[in-house]
């Protein structure tokens, strides 16, 4: 078996530094070593490896190809020893290690969810972050069953009584359908127009039972995408009530037209929460997300129609 030889991270470093900075003495000034420190560095690092990594025949080091083969490897070591420190001392500080949003995507613009994240990973990058996609009530059961930590919604009128929730934003709905739709004929909709004519809903629920009761036409499909029911609408299937920050691409590229009724003569309105449990006590990771998604919506002017 061969024997395995014991590489310090600090003669990596100083390996590192020396080809990229092209002396000895300016790697020194750098990590704020002796330059002789650094030239032991690099001397014991090429007895450990057995390998000449810099010839020194010139005025200054310059790397061997053996130096340069290894200089990739060496800054993915380096870069997974500073993930692997700054993990290490995140976990004792008592940071989470992942957490888990359930995402209603009629709750929020994605782009502004994205801003939020963005900030949020530049101070907490050791933190993995799963994002589920949950229509409908299924972001408040995942994280009433603690598989997400939290929640992204449209407000509902009353939550469980061990869940936190922050009013953080707002959205509009529209009436909507594909710019070839028979209903865009019409110069007004009424309810009765509606009826006739299928309509297309989100829903997550595969049970029947569960399915969110529907008084506005004979005849709906429940759908889980966004994708798949945007899709639906331009084509000319249906009509459907649609988050404005969804539908207004489509709109303004005369895919879907906004219909007329003499029932609704504004967008109708929601707002959007943020919810959490109280059973799962959020660390420093989670309250930030927290406060980096309200910064973000709360900042964001109310939705035009």
């Amino acid at each position: 078996m061969e024997s395995r030889f014991f590489i310090a991270p600090e003669q990596l470093e100083a390996f590192e530094a020396a080809a990229r900075s092209g002396s000895f003495s300016a790697a020194a000034r750098s990590l704020g070593k002796a330059q002789s420190t650094i030239s032991g560095l690099i001397s014991n690092l090429e007895i450990d490896t057995g390998l000449t990594l810099f010839d020194r025949s010139g005025r200054e080091p310059k790397l061997t190809a053996q130096g340069r083969s290894l200089l990739h490897d060496v800054r993915s070591l380096l870069s997974s020893y500073s993930r692997f420190e700054a993990k290490s001392r995140s976990l004792n500080a008592g940071l989470e290690e992942s957490l888990t949003i359930a995402v209603d995507e009629s709750a929020i613009n994605l782009s502004a969810l994205a801003q939020g994240l963005e900030k949020f990973y530049a101070e907490f990058g050791t933190v993995t972050v799963s994002l589920l996609h949950a229509s409908g009530d299924t972001a408040a059961s995942l994280v009433r069953e603690g598989k997400a930590d939290i929640g992204i919604v449209l407000s509902q009128g009353d939550y469980p009584e061990d869940f936190d929730f922050r009013g953080v934003g707002n959205c509009s709905f529209m009436l909507v359908a594909g710019a070839n739709h028979l209903l865009t004929e019409l110069d007004k909709v009424s309810i009765q127009d509606l009826h006739n004519h299928l309509h297309l809903r989100i829903s997550a629920s595969s049970d029947p039972a569960s399915l969110p009761e529907n008084d506005l036409s004979d005849r709906v499909w429940y759908l889980e995408s966004y994708s798949l029911f945007m899709t639906m609408l331009t084509e000319g299937l249906g009509w459907a009530f649609t988050p404005l920050h969804i539908a207004r691409p489509h709109i303004e590229s005369g895919a879907i037209t906004v219909l007329n009724t003499d029932f609704q003569l504004t967008p109708y309105p929601y707002c959007t929460d943020l919810i959490w449990s109280r059973r799962k006590t959020l660390g420093p990771a989670g309250q930030r997300l927290i406060d980096e998604i309200s910064n973000i919506l709360s900042a964001t002017a109310p939705e035009p129609a």
